[in-house]
């Protein structure tokens, strides 16, 4: 059997499933990649895919993300993913039904949250069927959407990065180019430019790019374009593995750091990254503020705690950064390393 777990990928998760169920039109894989820490907390991601193998490969991958994000943000929450595959402009009430039940019958294993292709309406829909869900709109009592918190923390690690690659956080002039323009990309982009950032954007959706040019005044551009252009900052901010082997070569960015999930194609690049004098900012540490925000809401924190807890989130990335400038090391091994010692801690503990 374990031959067959490591072919598949799945070694070094607690558990995986995959759902079909024809009534409710679901496909769907849920990993649970840790529970050392608590109930394994996650997006659930609503995309196509080409096929089943590429859906399970991006579930594996972004639990065990979520387990390094969780631990690296203090939360007593472990990592977990789920994705749906599933095309449509919306999702269906029995699609989200049957996806309920799947959650429902892990009995708090994993908790949802909202992700790629899921809504604050979505995660109402599924808290009708099931409590092992987060990011529920304010109307029923939740937070709401994350993107605004997830912009937030890129946005100061983004500071941080600046501070310590330049010796001052002001923004104002330094050329940022935001790779997608959806809720976070946008909102990022809207904080950059209150900033005074010089702004290029680029996303594959024409009509979000031109509105979320049209409001901040950033410079349109197509996506090979910015990954090529002479940047201060390279925000990625849509699908992972933007940076791949192919492309570390072709960066003119002296900062990367984003908010999509899994920006490296290989942690391996990451020491390429470095080689070449561009300061990554691991995505896992800069992105916490939606976790953050939903899994402060899931345990039951007033607003005042989660507003100081993804100040903390900024702050322990600057920390990072700091240590790793210090050691003269790429800041994902500390980072590594600090999400590590409290898993070890936990297990330990256990």
């Amino acid at each position: 059997m374990q031959a067959i777990v490591e072919s598949l990928g799945l070694a070094g998760h607690e558990h995986v499933q995959v759902v079909h169920d024809a009534r409710a039109g679901l496909l769907c894989v849920v990993a649970v990649h840790s529970t050392a820490l608590g109930p394994a907390m996650g997006g659930v991601r609503r995309t196509s895919y080409p096929d089943l193998d590429a859906a399970l490969r991006d579930a594996l991958a972004l639990s065990s993300a979520m387990t390094l994000k969780n631990s690296a943000a203090g939360l007593p929450l472990g990592g977990g993913k789920s994705v749906i595959v599933d095309g449509a402009p919306r999702a269906s009430a029995e699609l989200l039904d049957g996806f309920a039940a799947v959650v429902d019958a892990l009995g708090g294993r994993y908790v949802a949250a909202e992700d790629i292709g899921t809504t604050p309406g979505d995660m109402d829909a599924l808290a009708q069927r099931t409590r092992w869900v987060a990011g529920v709109s304010p109307a029923q009592g939740g937070t709401g959407d994350p993107s605004p918190s997830t912009a937030a923390t890129v946005f100061g690690a983004i500071e941080q990065a600046v501070r310590v690659a330049h010796g001052s956080a002001d923004l104002a002039g330094r050329r940022v180019g935001v790779l997608g323009a959806g809720k976070v990309g946008g909102a990022l982009v809207e904080l950059l430019a209150a900033r005074g950032a010089e702004l290029l954007v680029a996303d594959l959706d024409r009509a979000r790019l031109a509105d979320v040019a049209a409001r901040t005044g950033a410079r349109a551009v197509a996506v090979e374009e910015l990954l090529e252009a002479r940047l201060d900052v390279l925000a990625p901010c849509a699908r992972g593995g933007v940076i791949a082997r192919d492309t570390v070569g072709r960066l003119r960015a002296g900062i990367v750091c984003g908010a999509a999930n899994n920006i490296l194609a290989d942690d391996a690049l990451a020491d390429d990254l470095h080689a070449q004098g561009i300061l990554y900012v691991p995505d896992f540490i800069a992105n916490a503020g939606g976790i953050v925000q939903v899994g402060g809401e899931f345990l039951g924190w007033s607003g005042e705690r989660r507003a100081e807890a993804l100040a903390a989130a900024i702050a322990r990335t600057g920390t990072v950064l700091d240590e790793a400038a210090a050691d003269g090391v790429p800041p994902l091994h500390v980072a590594l390393r600090t999400a590590a010692a409290r898993l070890e801690a936990a297990a330990v503990a256990s």
